[in-house]
């Protein structure tokens, strides 16, 4: 069985999915699948896929499920004991899964590996070197837009690994489960991560393995639905795993509700107001669910809820930074 299984959610992105599967069969790694979960997609994809791709494992779904239901699908039917989540907008440095497996090895306390990951129309620019959690619940990606330099080239733990370039040991699903599907997609991999550190779960930045990505090249296609799903979702992420001390910290619990409400006014003025009501109406609806999900992870918590806080970026919430940035 091969050691490391790459697992790419599409959905109508043949010309993105193109580019990838070619970077891939450049790896100098080669112990490895490649499984393709095509959601629904109506633009040739699963024609595509077996007539030039026959040895890849493709699950073909009737419809669009989803990022989340995709990626467990693919990660059910994967038999490595490393997982790579590729979105389908990206390219693969050829040596990069070398160093994603050399370097999820290496760290045997840590659960999950982030790329460094490039703009690929600008490979001078950063797209993510891992990421982090702010105290009012923002998963920010490290250095996103800025130039990529010395800063980035240093190998260190993180907090957040992108689903959408990020390698994970299998023992983590095993453990901590898989992606919430009721996250549909955005902030799922945040919320994945966010309860792989609070079972003990770390996560590495390995700048040597380089992934070239398109940002936001499939989210774009619905900015609606996509301020709903992320304003919705980074709620459900902060119910389910802030713990309560967190909450407590330097009256975070306000600055949360704060920024939730304006949240709604920011997006009013964007033209998404009815998006924001939705996803609050959607919290409302599933508050007792919710809530179930957050008794059991936070009474499965193997570290202290100190270390959770130390690795929290504290947020300064002001009048004046709600007014002009919307949060």
């Amino acid at each position: 069985m091969p050691n490391l299984s790459v697992v790419i959610p599409s959905w109508d992105g043949l010309n993105l999915l193109k580019v990838c599967l070619s970077s891939l069969t450049k790896q100098t790694y080669k112990d490895f699948e490649i499984i393709v979960v095509d959601n629904g997609s109506l633009d040739g994809t699963g024609d595509f896929l077996n007539q030039k791709y026959p040895t890849v494992k493709v699950i073909q779904l009737d419809r669009n499920y989803g990022y989340a239901k995709a990626a467990n699908l693919g990660i059910k039917s994967s038999s490595g004991a490393y997982i790579l989540l590729l979105n389908n907008d990206t390219k693969v440095d050829k040596n990069c899964l070398s160093y994603l497996v050399k370097a999820a090895g290496g760290h045997q306390e840590c659960g999950m590996v982030a790329a460094k990951m490039l703009s690929l129309t600008n490979p001078k620019i950063i797209d993510g070197a891992g990421g982090y959690i702010d105290a009012v619940g923002h998963a920010n990606t490290i250095g996103w837009g800025k130039l990529d330099g010395v800063e980035f080239n240093q190998a260190k733990k993180v907090f957040l690994v992108s689903g959408g370039g990020g390698l994970f040991k299998r023992k983590l699903f095993d453990e901590v489960g898989l992606f919430d599907e009721d996250f549909f997609a955005y902030f799922e991999d945040v919320d994945l991560c966010f309860r792989a550190q609070l079972r003990g779960f770390t996560a590495w930045y390995e700048p040597k393995a380089i992934i070239y990505h398109i940002h936001k090249a499939t989210s774009g296609r619905n900015r609606g639905f996509t301020e709903y799903l992320q304003f919705r979702n980074m709620t459900q992420m902060i119910i389910k795993n802030f713990p309560k001390e967190l909450l407590m910290e330097d009256y975070n619990w306000l600055k949360i509700i704060l920024v939730n409400v304006n949240t709604i006014r920011y997006l009013f003025t964007k033209g998404f107001f009815t998006e924001a009501i939705k996803a609050e109406f959607y919290i409302l609806m599933h508050l007792s669910l919710l809530l179930k999900k957050r008794r059991y992870i936070q009474a499965t918590l193997r570290v202290s809820t100190q270390y959770i806080i130390d690795n929290i970026i504290p947020k300064k919430v002001t009048l004046f930074g709600l007014l002009q940035k919307g949060f």
